[in-house]
């Protein structure tokens, strides 16, 4: 009868043992291939993007908000954005490039021949937005840069594109603002 018992068990184990191994087959997370794969491969599976919220801000010395600024007063302008998911959760990664309307046909930094122009150059395809720099956010969701001081009164328009890197917050761009510098 022991024995008996002994090869029943034995018939038991082993037909438990290959139903485990055809549950596993599969291509699963939990399958030997999934975690072949590696824990990056069960992340991405399970990670969530989230639309984004870019807002775009400027600023005088010492981050005070303003809307305009006098040509040649010293006063620099220093740009903002703010990148968060649409719950208002900032971004925890990333960088932001900020850019500027940059009329068609005009050189970069020539201040005979500003080739700077308002945020309608560029919607009406006078303009193309031109890079400035990239700066990573930090972990607000804030990215700061400062553009400096302007001489001669003008209007430029401001806008700027995310990167999401890892991070929740999908990659976007910020809607165009323009910023005046008024005569004194």
């Amino acid at each position: 009868m022991k024995r008996m018992l002994a090869r029943c068990a034995l018939i038991t184990v082993a037909a438990g043992a290959a139903f485990a191994i055809t549950a596993c087959a599969s291509d699963s997370p939990v399958s030997p291939e999934g975690f072949a794969a590696g824990p990056s491969a069960l992340s991405r599976q399970s990670s969530q993007v989230n639309a984004g919220i870019y807002q775009l801000s400027f600023y005088t010395n010492g981050l005070v908000p303003v809307t305009t600024l006098v040509a040649g007063s010293g006063s620099e302008l220093i740009l903002g954005g703010l990148v968060t998911d649409v719950a208002g959760a900032p971004a925890q990664a990333g960088s932001v490039t900020f850019q500027y309307c940059s009329l068609k046909g005009f050189p970069p930094n020539d201040i005979t021949r500003a080739d700077e122009a308002p945020s309608s150059a560029c919607a009406s395809g006078d303009g193309d937005w031109a890079r400035l720099t990239t700066v990573p956010v930090d972990a607000s969701g804030h990215a700061y840069m400062d553009f400096g001081i302007v001489m001669l009164p003008r209007t430029i328009g401001f806008r700027f594109a995310y990167t999401r890197k890892g991070g929740a917050v999908s990659s976007g761009v910020s809607a165009p603002a323009d910023f005046t510098w008024v005569a004194g």
